[in-house]
């Protein structure tokens, strides 16, 4: 399929208004021929042709069934879906990536990468593989890692870096690696994604407040030198933020709480543009070209925002199974790609170029087939 067919399958609150959705028959969406893994996939990110992946797995499994060696870190031809000679080893779960063409950054909970002390980060060539000398000494685990400009991000639970407090976010000079002393920006809680652009970066995370400031709950935005909150921007989220991602003006949330939610904020003043209520949380929500895809714990996308105290829809709902496609306006479409397990989507990535996302998990089906971890659509 080449692109999803931009018809209405439910009604859903957008905007706080309700939208009656117009039935279609659902399209059953058929995952690209990859490579697949032995253990869940927690992180995700695309450069050029290649996808880079970090979790908990041993090995790879390619198309004939094959299992290759890989122990928490791997990387495929987006293009093609084989797996790559990439073959770093974390002796940890790797929860976060971010990916250069200087190098692959990942953080988590190991304690070494290709048998190197590295405490919970690390730098790896993103062809060879090699471990770059990029080396701190970590208290707490990251979460997010961002790349912009001459600077390194990292949020997390991080409450120290080389003996240096910090309120679990960083920053490190691209070139050196060296700590930024400067960057001191204070999160209440813990920080699980981070979007950098322009003269901003944008927080999401567990926190209530950014510099002990109101206004500050689950999303702010920073300066990227001082690490000052912009206060034009407030945020009325109500539960942790899991994931963030930027297209243009619009800024998705992935929302966890009573039920679950994708949200689709104005970038520039936090105002909600739109929410998309499941009855399980949002681990991820990415976009490509004019389709929104949402990935979580939950089963159902609800038709109004009122949920039970576990979070079962109680106005009527659309069987969506861990994944789910919305238009640009928030409102579901009938691609269809039913996942299982209990944690299922635990990471999503996007890259318009190739007009593709990936998601990656625990589950081990889409539509009923085997597919084990991992899959990517052509979108």
């Amino acid at each position: 399929m080449s692109r999803v067919v931009r018809t209405l399958t439910a009604g859903l609150i957008i905007a706080g208004a309700l939208f009656p959705g117009v039935a279609q028959a659902d399209v059953r969406a058929s995952p690209e021929p990859t490579v697949t893994f032995d253990g869940a996939i927690q992180s995700m990110a695309y450069l050029g042709d290649r996808l880079y992946v970090g979790g908990d797995f041993t090995h790879a499994i390619d198309t004939a069934g094959k299992l290759v060696p890989r122990t928490r870190l791997a990387a495929l031809d987006a293009r093609t879906g084989r797996l790559l000679d990439w073959s770093p080893v974390a002796d940890g779960r790797v929860r976060a990536i971010a990916a250069t063409d200087r190098g692959v950054y990942v953080g988590g909970d190991f304690g070494s990468v290709n048998g190197l002390t590295r405490d919970n980060l690390a730098q790896i060539d993103p062809v060879t593989g090699t471990l770059a000398p990029f080396r701190h000494s970590v208290y707490g685990h990251p979460h997010a890692i961002a790349i912009s400009g001459s600077r390194i991000y990292v949020g997390g639970t991080v409450t120290q870096i080389d003996g240096q407090p910090r309120s679990r976010l960083a920053a490190f000079d691209l070139a050196t690696g060296a700590l930024d002393p400067q960057w001191k920006p204070a999160a209440q809680d813990s920080v699980n994604a981070i979007v950098v652009t322009g003269d901003r970066v944008l927080l999401g995370g567990a926190f209530t407040q950014v510099n002990g400031l109101k206004n500050t709950a689950r999303v702010a935005v920073v300066d990227p030198r001082t690490g000052a909150v912009r206060p034009s921007f407030r945020s009325t989220i109500e539960y942790a933020v899991s994931s963030l991602s930027l297209t243009g003006s619009s800024l998705y949330a992935a929302v966890a709480g009573r039920g679950g939610r994708a949200m689709a904020l104005d970038a520039t003043t936090g105002a909600t543009q739109w929410t998309v209520t499941a009855d399980g949380d949002v681990q991820s929500v990415v976009r490509v070209n004019d389709t929104i895809l949402m990935g979580g714990h939950f089963d159902r996308i609800c038709k109004s925002a009122a949920v039970g105290d576990k979070g079962a829809c109680q106005e009527g709902s659309t069987t969506r199974i861990k994944l789910a496609a919305l238009d640009p306006s928030g409102r579901l479409q009938p691609w269809l790609a039913d996942a299982n397990g209990v944690m299922g989507v635990e990471a999503m990535a996007a890259s318009p170029r190739l007009g593709k996302a990936a998601a990656g998990g625990s589950f081990t089906q889409i539509n009923g087939a085997i597919q084990r971890r991992f899959a990517q659509f052509r979108l």
